[in-house]
């Protein structure tokens, strides 16, 4: 397994759908956090906490190109007659070939933005189901 040793440029980054990079990308945006339960009790002066459960979400977006296969098969996913179906082959490149964040997610939400002075873009959000990871995605 190859890591970078050097910062990423986000140019570099993309999402990764079936083992096909999605074109006309802008970036995405990955968010994990853990759950912390508050165990402070009388007598005390500072705060304690237990740690609970982890979890992540994200969004990733892009410009709207109907005719793209890994953008429609996104939306498709999220308007199709039965929603909700888990996504197991997608990747959030950090460069262009070895370095991604990996899991199972599922589409939450979509938004497709126009306006008169600019290109039609969307947004994706989603939640990760069960554990984020940094792999080696060649």
């Amino acid at each position: 397994m190859s890591y970078n040793t050097t910062p990423f440029h986000g140019k570099l980054c993309r999402v990764e759908k079936g083992d096909t990079k999605m074109e006309y990308g802008n970036g995405w945006r990955v968010d994990a956090d853990l759950d912390m339960g508050d165990a402070s009790r009388q007598g005390q002066h500072w705060k304690e906490a237990l740690p609970g459960l982890a979890g992540w979400r994200g969004s990733f977006s892009g410009q709207f190109v109907a005719g793209n296969t890994q953008q429609k098969a996104f939306f498709d996913n999220l308007i199709a007659a039965t929603p909700g179906t888990k996504l197991t082959d997608v990747k959030f490149l950090l460069d262009a070939d070895t370095n991604a964040l990996t899991g199972n997610i599922y589409l939450t939400s979509f938004s497709i933005d126009t306006g008169i002075a600019g290109v039609v873009g969307f947004t994706f959000n989603f939640q990760g189901d069960g554990a984020l990871a940094l792999t080696d995605a060649a």
